[in-house]
């Protein structure tokens, strides 16, 4: 064969599948921290209006929010000032600025999904793709030269094998 129709040079196909499963761990962490930051989005945009309409800390659900709030809020605390809109509502601008934060994290987190879902796709394509050209049909092997030595013959007649 020359080496034009030579098949192109495989990578190991274990460093592959490694890489494979690094990506997909990845992913998975990925999506967990992703989901976690769009949980905390949501509890911060309730937690907004919640305080924003003057919602009753009477109510269980409200007083929840509150709860989880508070802990998202640790490290946005205190950076603006709180304005009452009413005896009751009030605007937070800090909790309106963690919003944001959470907000463009959570489009981050989104991108680096989609270029790691890419990733893996890509690599998935080129295992198959190399397990089919491995696979060459009969058809196109060359035919084996026979061993120098002494060949069989035909066989004598009257001498068939039977």
């Amino acid at each position: 064969m020359s080496e034009a129709s030579l098949p192109p040079p495989q990578t190991e196909p274990a460093s592959q599948d490694a890489k494979y499963w690094l990506l997909r761990a990845t992913k998975v962490v990925v999506v967990f921290i992703y989901v976690v930051v769009l949980v905390n989005l949501v509890l911060l945009v309730l937690g907004f209006f919640l305080q924003l309409l003057g919602a009753s800390t009477d109510a269980e659900f409200t007083r929840w929010v509150y709860r989880n709030v508070e802990r998202v809020m640790e490290p946005f605390r205190g950076m603006f000032p709180s304005q009452a809109v009413s005896d009751q509502s009030v605007l937070d601008v800090s909790l309106l600025f963690a919003m944001v934060v959470y907000a463009i994290l959570g489009i981050a987190l989104n991108a680096l999904v989609a270029w790691l879902t890419e990733k893996l796709v890509t690599l998935r394509r080129r295992q198959e793709a190399l397990r089919r050209n491995s696979r060459v049909p009969v058809a196109a092997v060359a035919p084996v030269a026979a061993p120098p030595g002494p060949q069989p013959g035909p066989a004598a007649p009257g001498r068939g094998y039977s």
